[in-house]
């Protein structure tokens, strides 16, 4: 048999262990007359008398001495099961399961791993890399990294801000191959890049314009892009978290440093509600903080 009001077997465990009516309704922070309406609601849904009213006491029936001992059973099982579930919220611990792209997981995850650890060690943190395009449900992930625009409406999205992004080229290809002053002059250049043709939006002194470039060298990994490109490949657009470094030592140079070109923005994705999974949740605060402070250094 199920009940249909849960309510009513608390209230009436609330009345067998306070001995009164009065005292249930204290101890539930309920009018005393619910108390009675609950009481009387389960007794006739029952078809049971369960407790045994005078002016002077209320006695339990046997009925009522064998519900009460089922009914606080079912009150502390409820309580024990709430507080887990508060310390799982508190201290999340199992497994997460991300996916995340290569130069994203080795430059910007892979050194915070350490301190998201340190906070929550009761996660175990299990990264997949892949510069492809992962199903979440078919690979089990709970969250990814997305770079660019999304194609999965249905994705729920948190962003990860926007990164810079610039065209760069070694300081040997330069000097050996010049420095192009214009952005029609890109065309005269070797070009690597994700894609066989990329299409790029500059904007300048001269405003807006437009360039399609062909790429001689395409790769599908950015790391391997850099690489290409320090060692003289050409002219390629790298976000500027694995151009900085080459930048900072003098190994490369930006290419029409006067002309900007729209940051990548950068999400973290989802199904579902994150809600329903507090690692998920967890991780994903953490991930925009570092992102947010490491933005801020560049």
């Amino acid at each position: 048999m199920t009940y249909p009001n849960l309510n009513h077997l608390m209230t009436f465990a609330a009345l067998a262990e306070a001995g009164s009516f009065v005292g249930a309704a204290r101890r539930l922070r309920l009018p005393t007359s619910t108390v009675s309406e609950h009481v009387a609601a389960l007794e006739k849904n029952l078809g049971l008398q369960l407790v045994v009213r005078t002016t002077r006491q209320n006695r339990l029936t046997e009925a009522g001495h064998v519900l009460a001992r089922g009914a606080a059973r079912m009150v502390q099982e409820v309580s024990e099961t709430l507080a887990g579930i508060e310390a799982h919220v508190a201290q999340p611990t199992g497994a997460l399961r991300l996916s995340l792209p290569f130069a994203f997981a080795a430059e910007i995850v892979g050194p915070a791993v350490g301190r998201f650890a340190a906070l929550y060690p009761g996660i175990r943190l299990e990264i997949a890399v892949s510069n492809q395009i992962e199903d979440l449900i078919a690979g089990g992930f709970d969250l990814a990294v997305r770079i660019g625009p999304l194609d999965d409406s249905s994705l729920m999205r948190r962003s990860l801000g926007a990164m810079p992004q610039h065209l760069v080229a070694s300081t040997a290809y330069l000097n050996a191959r010049g420095r192009p002053q214009t952005v029609a002059a890109l065309s005269e250049h070797c070009f690597a890049g994700f894609r066989g043709e990329t299409r790029l939006t500059l904007r300048g002194p001269e405003g807006v314009m437009e360039t399609e470039l062909k790429a001689q060298v395409a790769v599908n990994d950015p790391k391997t892009l850099v690489a290409i490109v320090r060692g003289g490949g050409g002219i390629g657009l790298v976000p500027r978290f694995l151009s900085q470094p080459g930048l900072n030592e003098g190994a490369l140079e930006v290419v029409l440093p006067e002309h900007r070109i729209a940051p990548v923005q950068m999400s973290i994705v989802h199904y579902g509600t994150a809600a329903g999974n507090p690692r998920a949740d967890l991780f994903t605060s953490f991930l925009q903080a570092e992102m947010k402070e490491y933005l801020a250094k560049m």
